[in-house]
């Protein structure tokens, strides 16, 4: 995991540069700028992975997010990576569970309790693009789309992992409402997509033999998707406080939903919110 955030991280860095050293060699009039934003927020949510269990799983957790927004000309650039993990909240994780198991020495069945030591992660990699389709002193509105990585990880005695590529259109606000305060609102509609989902909680025997001889091999075991068996909508709005002319400071929330109905009749049901506080530099 410490690889994949450094990888994250130096890709981000990389890209700020780059815009950066074409904003100083344009010269003249000032037309591209860069913001890095780093926020840190509590999610508040809900899952059912309908591959394991029924039940409905409640998330609570911090939320960790890194995003830049690149102003070039009549375009805008997002790119965003969030990440949290935790322990889901219900009947199966917050009590002990009884069940009948088979002794195969003896030959007799017997009750166990047990407790769950589930866990929920979910990461999200994330690029729009807009192009600005309306203008004046104090509003700007964007119109283009996106592209999105979102990996759904839950871990019990077996993993559960679903992995989604997806493109939608995508539009974005920026609304400045004096000097130093302003607000951006971003929403996002995947319309198309690809995704691996296991058929049932644990890694099914073709999935385990591809990771071992040819990890690509799983892409393979995925499914095509569109709004039939995947609906989703993603909504983000951020207040903003200037403290200078390079760095700001605000709060902001953002929902999520999603319905992955792959393989069907065993859907992902996904719903969350998170509430935050970010610091953002502009170059």
């Amino acid at each position: 995991m410490k690889k994949h955030f450094s990888f994250v991280l130096i890709f981000f860095c990389l890209a700020a540069f780059i815009f950066a050293e074409e904003k100083v060699n344009q010269g003249g009039e000032d037309k591209t700028s860069v913001e890095i934003t780093l926020s840190v927020g509590w999610n508040l949510g809900s899952y059912k992975e309908t591959t394991f269990s029924l039940t409905s799983e409640a998330l609570s957790c911090p939320r960790f997010s890194l995003g830049t927004k690149i102003f070039s000309g009549d375009f805008i650039h997002i790119i965003t990576a969030d990440y949290f993990i935790t322990r889901p909240s219900s009947a199966l994780t917050d009590n002990a569970n009884v069940y009948k198991t088979y002794d195969p020495v003896t030959g007799e069945y017997y009750w166990q309790a047990s407790v769950s030591s589930l866990s929920f992660q979910k990461i999200r990699l994330q690029y729009d693009l807009g192009y600005k389709v309306y203008s004046d002193s104090r509003m700007d509105i964007y119109a283009g789309g996106n592209f999105a990585c979102n990996v759904f990880m839950q871990f019990e005695h077996y993993p559960s992992i679903t992995a989604l590529l997806s493109i939608g259109p995508s539009a974005s606000m920026n609304f400045n409402i004096d000097e130093k305060n302003s607000f951006f609102v971003m929403c996002g509609l995947p319309l198309l997509g690809y995704g691996v989902r296991p058929p049932y909680a644990g890694c099914d025997a073709r999935l385990m033999k591809y990771a071992e001889e040819d990890f690509l091999k799983i892409f393979t075991l995925g499914d095509f998707l569109s709004i039939h068996n995947y609906q989703s909508v993603y909504i983000d709005f951020e207040y903003k406080l200037k403290a200078n002319n390079n760095l700001s400071f605000g709060l902001g929330c953002d929902f999520e939903y999603s319905r992955i109905a792959v393989p069907d009749e065993r859907p992902l049901y996904y719903v969350d919110g998170n509430f935050k506080a970010f610091a953002s530099y502009v170059f």
